[in-house]
């Protein structure tokens, strides 16, 4: 490790130096032709170096699917009906434990029913099984179901990335095994939210390195050879599917390594739910309440969930969680989530201008799977409203779930829901998002024959029957 990094050090000292003489024009002694092909070689030592050391431990992977369509869950909205077909993909991975684990992304196996992991210098393709993933990071582990003893890279931390630094990304881009690029951080905490409410990313890594199809769940390294982000997402205009030098990384990070920790002992990663409505106050709602800076206002308490059992009330504004200030709505979400469900949580809410103390035990949020399960369940498929879905879709409400999809002859097809229906409450119990919306039903529909949902179509407001469906 000592030559290796020596190497890398010695490479951009050099580089440095070269780039100093040349931007100064001629401000500090002028460098030899010498000490610049020696600054040059140096540099491309250590990239040698880094790919000598992770490129054992890329893999291929593909994955075999039976789809109903093409993938788009507004597909109801515009009259398509797909029959169920077989689709493969292809992705990359990186071997993080001894034993043939792989993490990869979620959407390079999600659905899969047969998967294959071909090893870097291979023809040959492994039989491998998913063991676990998690929609909401787009992480996955798929474990090579091949005996042997298989080379690994070691997780590094993207908290210690900074924007400049050199990004190398492994991968096997259009089937391209065995690829490496190399470009820098171009930006941290990059936040990415899906046009119709099917995915929202945090805390994301972006970099110029040469991304394109294929590389998902391939590794971004840094100089030291450790993984510091697992590259999932591009931006391509137009039609065009490759690299145009604006492609993301899900970072490596103690969050991340946690939910990775879970997913290799085949658990789902379970995240807290306080079972709040929640918003930033504007200046009107600082006024009213008191609360000069920070805080979160509560439009609404979930009937029956963590918050309301603690006494938290609406119109309450969060200003504490677990001994940390609250300054956004985002810092306060993030917060929960990565709260393990069951603890109890010191909360501060102020209350007629008066702050009040109060212990929550935080509940467990619904999980992609317990989604999928209810899906299957009713028969349908909803998203969060995002204000982008609203502008996009020209809504009418700007809070509840849109019903995406509508499986014929299930509940809530017998209920008359359609694609493109609003739901903005069950039970008269407010949903604002979709795991609010799986909790509400869950909830409801406990010792019930049914529930009344409220459904936005169009421009009316319409109430709806929801049978129970055992599970």
């Amino acid at each position: 490790m000592k030559s290796y990094e020596t190497g890398v050090r010695a490479g951009l000292r050099w580089l440095v130096v070269l780039l100093a003489c040349v931007g100064m024009m001629g401000a500090v002694p002028a460098v030899t032709d010498k000490d610049a092909q020696a600054a040059l070689e140096n540099t491309q030592a250590g990239f040698r170096l880094i790919h000598n050391k992770m490129a054992p431990a890329v893999v291929s992977i593909s994955s075999q699917m039976e789809v109903a369509d093409d993938g788009n869950p507004l597909n109801q909205l515009f009259g398509n009906q797909g029959g169920p077909r077989t689709a493969s993909a292809s992705g990359s991975g990186v071997l993080i434990r001894p034993e043939g684990i792989v993490l990869t992304n979620s959407h390079v196996v999600n659905n899969a029913t047969k998967v294959t992991v071909q090893l870097n210098g291979s023809e040959r393709k492994l039989p491998a099984e998913v063991v676990q993933s998690d929609p909401r990071t787009d992480l996955a582990i798929v474990r090579i179901t091949e005996k042997g003893t298989y080379p690994t890279a070691p997780l590094g931390n993207a908290g210690d990335v900074e924007v400049g630094d050199w990004a190398i990304a492994f991968g096997s881009p259009f089937r391209l095994t065995s690829t490496m690029t190399v470009g820098v951080i171009s930006a941290t905490g990059r936040r990415l939210r899906g046009a119709v409410g099917d995915y929202d990313y945090r805390d994301i890594l972006q970099t110029d390195a040469s991304i394109n199809p294929g590389n998902s769940g391939g590794p971004l390294v840094n100089v030291h050879g450790e993984v510091v982000g697992i590259n999932f997402m591009i931006y391509s205009p137009g039609d065009s599917p490759g690299s145009v030098g604006i492609g993301f990384a899900i970072p490596i990070n103690d969050y991340t390594k946690d939910i990775i920790d879970t997913l290799v002992q085949g658990k789902p990663y379970e995240r807290g739910l306080m079972g709040v409505a929640i918003k930033d106050l504007d200046d009107v709602l600082r006024e009213q309440t008191g609360v000069k800076e920070g805080g979160v206002y509560v439009d609404s308490v979930q009937p029956g969930g963590a918050a309301e059992k603690a006494g938290v009330k609406a119109e309450d504004v969060i200003v504490s969680y677990n001994g940390t200030k609250i300054t956004t709505a985002d810092q306060f979400v993030r917060l929960v989530e990565r709260t393990r469900p069951g603890t109890a949580v010191p909360v501060v809410v102020v209350r007629g201008g008066k702050e009040t103390p109060l212990t929550v035990t935080v509940a467990a949020a619904p999980t992609g799977a317990r989604a999928d399960a209810g899906g299957k369940q009713y028969g349908m498929a909803v998203v969060t409203i995002t204000p982008e879905l609203v502008d996009r879709y020209h809504l009418a409400v700007n809070s509840g779930v849109l019903v995406t999809q509508v499986v014929p002859g299930g509940a809530a097809d017998d209920a008359g829901l359609e694609a493109g229906d609003v739901i903005v409450s069950v039970n008269k119990v407010n949903v604002a998002s979709a795991d609010a919306f799986w909790t509400a039903l869950d909830h409801e529909m406990t010792g019930k024959r049914g529930v009344a949902l409220r459904v936005r179509r169009g421009d009316q407001f319409t109430t709806l029957t929801l049978m129970h469906v055992a599970g």
